[in-house]
């Protein structure tokens, strides 16, 4: 197989534990698009890499001694033209969510997701997109259904396709990814192949719009335009 790293998404890899580093190398080396430029195992440490290197996306982890992920994040901000960050957690909370999310993180993913979850993670985040685990999803969309006013402003009558105009399997598709299950849980729910799921949601993020599933969770719940 032949990369051309020149095109590639380079990453920085940020976490305490040695296995974590190795596992995720193996991941990202079966890919063709994702080259892991550099590894640190303390914030300060992958501030310091960065006057040196440029990246694309740090994927780092949020529990580590002496600077956080969420203090590297911070730090990460003050920054001109900072790279994407994706937080990787094996304690996943909702403060620590939110917190991602409001400084500017392009994703939140827990640990133990799959592989391709988190390879999946870092493509979307290229392209502007939000990713955050299903898990945390679900708790993520009750959040934004109870906060009043959200950043969009739409009106769903002139800027959304209309609900009657969705085929029946596209609106049990958009319920079950306002209740943030993921596409293996609706896969599963609706007894239909785990890539027609994937499909019936790439067609819905084009309809709507938007860049990610998120994104697309937070348009429809923060206008309301489905009941929940």
């Amino acid at each position: 197989m032949t990369i051309n790293f020149s095109n590639s998404i380079r990453v920085l890899i940020v976490d305490d534990d040695p296995m974590v580093l190795h596992f995720l190398g193996v991941y990202f080396e079966t890919t063709e698009d994702i080259q892991v430029v550099a590894e640190a195992r303390a914030g300060a440490e992958a501030l310091s890499l960065l006057d040196n290197i440029t990246v694309d996306i740090i994927l780092a982890d949020i529990c580590m001694p002496n600077m956080d992920g969420l203090e590297l994040l911070h730090e990460i901000q003050k920054r001109p033209n900072p790279p994407l960050f994706i937080a990787m957690t094996a304690l996943d909370t909702d403060d620590t969510m939110l917190k991602v999310l409001a400084d500017g993180g392009a994703g939140y993913i827990v640990k133990s997701a799959r592989p391709c979850t988190i390879i999946t993670a870092l493509r979307d985040a290229v392209e502007g997109g939000i990713t955050v685990s299903p898990r945390a999803l679900k708790r993520l969309a009750k959040y934004l259904f109870d906060v009043p006013q959200i950043p969009y402003s739409c009106n769903a009558d002139e800027h959304f396709p209309r609900l009657d105009s969705l085929k029946s399997t596209e609106k049990m598709v958009l319920r079950h990814l306002c209740d943030g299950k993921s596409d293996a849980e609706i896969s599963e729910l609706m007894n239909y192949a785990e890539s027609t799921v994937r499909k019936h949601v790439s067609h819905l993020i084009s309809l709507f719009e938007v860049k990610s599933r998120l994104s697309l969770v937070v348009k429809v719940l923060g206008t309301k335009y489905i009941d929940h």
